[in-house]
């Protein structure tokens, strides 16, 4: 198990490191002793500091998206220490920030959480990342009657449990699925597509997948002049080799290729795609293209995709602008969506806490339920939650273009600032 406690002066060595291109060097591990001593004094939160703890997935196949998540949370807490604290009725805090490796498990991350709760004593949670580990965490928040707000889980099964301390900052995924029905229709319209639009759709098998699944079979249903599913088939998360399931993608031979998959299956799957030749008028991955990881994995092969995103650092308003340019500074990189969900997720909460004007747990949970969080970076610039904790927030579309530096352009909804038409349909190579 991985342990990362942050406090003030910690976080504020990290991001200078992270400012020259590097990250904050490990210190030598610390004796048994000096683990039990340091473990026992971290139980109980010093004088003017709030505890705040998340469990992500820093090792295993969620790993790069999990390290994402993290540097969020650190960079948001870091902006509140540097002004002095948290304001929470009128007195200050420092926030020290508790991180936890659940190694992409499960069971792990969500006795993980609870070791934060009953152990380490936390205020507040931050959520992991993956629908899977979120679903796996969410029970704990209520039972403790410890408020968790989560950036890294996008099923809407996740808020159809009856949780009360558990709110997200993801639109969900049936939402996705259903934009990008509504973005198709638009270029059949346009006569850019054929109608109907003969589509081939692939899902991954959790709550997550089965979301788009079901909004894309309901646009077809509703709408069934535009569309006809030819294939309609799930896959296991975390595959080495979609080789088979392409086949039936190619045997479809469908114009559209829809597909919702996690980051590495996108860059496994897709991979495999180029290499047998694949070809179709349309092709997305959900909420996969624009990502960092997977267009220097895929190179060219990664061009002219759209996805589907909660951010992007194409959007061009101020606060997007500034935040890109902050990250870039900070870890010499462009951000994708998970740092800025990341990043968001953390300030709703800590927006929560001032509101609540106390460090109860059931007063923050009020206060979270009824925020309006605006200067949001997120589209629409505002994240508030119904009363299941689920959301109120959009999507954007992208789509990839070529060139130096992995351009994407905006490309619906048609009144988002900065739209373009999209290129359509896509360019055969």
């Amino acid at each position: 198990m991985r342990i990362r406690t942050l406090g003030a002066a910690t976080l504020a060595s990290l991001f200078v490191a992270a400012a020259c291109g590097g990250t904050a060097a490990p210190s030598a591990a610390p004796s048994v002793a000096a683990s039990a001593a340091a473990s026992a004094a971290a139980t109980q939160a010093a004088p003017g500091e709030i505890k705040i703890g998340a469990v992500l997935p820093l090792t295993g196949p969620f790993n790069a998206s999990g390290k994402y998540f993290q540097q969020g949370y650190e960079l948001a807490t870091k902006e509140v220490n540097d002004k002095g604290g948290l304001d929470v009725g009128g007195k200050k805090y420092t926030i020290k920030l508790s991180v936890l490796d659940d190694g992409s498990n499960g069971t792990k991350s969500r006795s993980l959480v609870e070791q934060l709760v009953t152990q380490d004593k936390v205020t507040a949670l931050l959520g992991g990342y993956d629908t899977s580990l979120v679903e796996a965490q969410q029970a704990v928040p209520d039972q403790y009657k410890i408020p968790m707000v989560e950036g890294g889980g996008a099923a809407s099964a996740i808020f159809t449990r009856g949780n009360k301390y558990l709110f997200g900052t993801l639109a969900t995924v049936d939402i996705l699925g259903a934009n990008t029905m509504d973005f198709l229709k638009y270029w059949i319209d346009q006569g850019k597509l054929p109608k109907p639009l003969t589509i081939a759709l692939t899902w991954e098998n959790t709550d997550h997948g089965k979301d788009y699944e079901g909004a894309v079979q309901k646009a077809a249903k509703d709408h069934p002049d535009y569309f006809k599913v030819l294939l309609d088939q799930s896959f296991e998360l975390n595959a080495s080799d979609f080789t088979a399931l392409l086949t039936q993608v190619k045997a479809a031979n469908a114009d559209a290729f829809l597909s919702d998959a996690h980051l590495p299956d996108f860059i496994t799957m897709h991979k495999q795609y180029l290499q047998m030749g694949l070809k179709h008028k349309f092709v997305s991955y959900g909420a996969r293209g624009p990502d960092q990881k997977g267009r220097e994995a895929l190179g060219a092969g990664a061009d002219y995709l759209v996805a589907g995103v909660w951010w992007t650092p194409a959007q061009p308003d101020k606060g997007s602008q500034d935040f890109t340019a902050k990250w870039k500074a900070a870890y010499k990189v462009t951000p994708d969506w998970f740092q800025a969900l990341g990043y968001e997720t953390a300030r709703v909460l800590y927006a929560g806490i001032t509101k609540a004007g106390a460090l109860d747990g059931t007063k923050i949970r009020d206060a979270l339920s009824s925020l309006t969080f605006t200067g949001s970076i997120l589209p629409g610039g505002t994240i508030s939650f119904d009363a299941t904790g689920k959301p109120k927030t959009e999507y954007v579309f992208t789509q990839n273009l070529p060139g130096a530096n992995n351009p994407v352009q905006l490309v619906w909804p048609k009144n988002v600032d900065g739209y373009k038409d999209a290129i359509m349909p896509l360019p055969s190579k």
